[in-house]
């Protein structure tokens, strides 16, 4: 593959507010609490709380069970407050380095971000997913599917669980991985895994599967690792991702 920059970057509407219990439940689940919009460059946080909406996000996963794992809202905006506008973009900004900061552009082009690159706040967010692992919280950009190309990267879900089954070497960075639906899955049938070598290293965030079937069924994908890090006893792996153009 070339060289990995984010070139054609997305700006979207909305994003989802995930949120993930302490590793002391042993629940892996990045539960779709709410989603922050944007409309006019006006930032909004809506709940989804106990509701149908809940459930669409979160098959099979309780409300009252997030709850028992500590949930109670993002900082500073009361779930008990189905909608938040003010300070919104502000804070969640909050969880990025700021633009003022002298290496700033270092950190754009950490998330592969082509030096030069014009982006909106809400863009970067969706980038850069925003996620402290002192409180569990990210935002996860759904994609779009009207996006004619683009390039993304994201972190593989459950490569520490998988990358103690893989036979052989592990994925080093720039290795070629396959992105594919997997309709087998017995937890979820409308998963898609990621392979190497022909063996499951992981699988695409559940809140991003519909977008990566509709491109996988279509040829679009192309995909290779782009960093690893982490600690020993809970290795990270994110891909770099580059969706060709639809054929006509």
């Amino acid at each position: 593959m070339t060289e990995n920059w984010i070139t054609e970057a997305s700006d979207p509407d909305h994003l989802i507010l995930a949120w993930q219990a302490p590793d002391e439940f042993r629940d892996r689940t990045r539960f779709a609490v709410g989603m922050l919009t944007c409309v006019e460059g006006v930032v909004r946080l809506r709940y989804f709380g106990d509701s149908e909406e809940f459930r669409r996000f979160n098959p099979g996963k309780s409300y009252a069970q997030m709850v028992t794992y500590g949930y109670s809202g993002y900082p500073g905006f009361a779930s008990d407050s189905v909608e938040h506008s003010t300070g919104v973009i502000e804070a969640f900004m909050r969880r990025l380095p700021p633009r003022s900061r002298p290496d700033f552009a270092a950190y754009e082009q950490h998330l592969r971000v082509r030096p030069g690159t014009e982006l909106s706040d809400f863009a970067l967010l969706g980038l850069s997913e925003a996620y402290l692992p002192s409180d569990g919280f990210s935002v996860v950009d759904p994609l779009d599917l009207t996006e004619d190309q683009r390039q993304l990267v994201v972190e593989l879900a459950g490569y520490r669980y998988y990358s103690s089954k893989v036979e052989g070497p592990l994925p080093s960075v720039g290795d070629k991985v396959e992105i594919v639906a997997e309709d087998d899955n017995a937890f979820d049938p409308r998963a898609v895994a990621v392979t190497f070598r022909g063996q499951k290293i992981g699988n695409i965030n559940r809140l991003q599967v519909e977008t990566f079937r509709e491109w996988a069924a279509q040829g679009r994908i192309e995909a290779a690792v782009d960093r690893l890090n982490g600690r020993a006893d809970r290795p990270r792996l994110f891909l770099f991702v580059r969706v060709a153009p639809q054929k006509r």
